[in-house]
């Protein structure tokens, strides 16, 4: 005879059955899943920081330069018939108009100037560029200077004597 005892014990069991099937057939899925090989994605890839804009870091001057565009005997003091360098050290990248503006410095105040050069540059790191004067007689003796300009602005004067 069928109760409803019976039908209640019945429908729990057949209700756990099914439980259990349901729970291992989840327990299966997880295990396959984690069976499957694991895939990173790929960093994303940096921005690089923006360019260091062209600047003037350094100006040197001499008697010489060697091979590599540096100032090989630096002083501030240059016989009658030296040739006289400015070598101009750039750092960053980018183009520009580097100008060397000599200049002989009067005893009596003011200047007369004494040569005028410019270059194009567009270098992509640290950079060498020179400039130099010479005279096929001799330089007065007195006090001199170079101004260096990037771009038309003034980026440094340095001066020197000629003995």
């Amino acid at each position: 005879m069928f109760t409803f005892r019976t039908f209640r014990a019945t429908a729990l069991t057949g209700l756990a059955a099914s439980f259990l099937l349901t729970l291992g057939a989840c327990k299966k899925k997880e295990a396959a899943q984690s069976e499957q090989p694991t895939t990173t994605a790929a960093a994303p890839t940096p921005i690089p920081p923006p360019p260091t804009p062209l600047a003037v870091g350094s100006v040197s001057i001499g008697k010489s330069i060697d091979a590599d565009k540096k100032v090989s005997n630096a002083t501030t003091s240059f016989g009658v018939r030296d040739t006289i360098y400015a070598v101009v050290n750039t750092t960053g990248g980018g183009s520009g108009t580097l100008q060397a503006k000599w200049s002989f410095v009067k005893a009596s105040g003011g200047e007369t100037s004494v040569n005028e050069n410019s270059l194009s540059i567009s270098p992509t790191g640290p950079a060498a560029t020179e400039f130099h004067i010479a005279k096929a007689t001799a330089w007065p003796k007195g006090k001199y200077k170079v101004e260096i300009l990037l771009n038309g602005a003034s980026a440094g004067t340095t001066e020197f004597e000629v003995k």
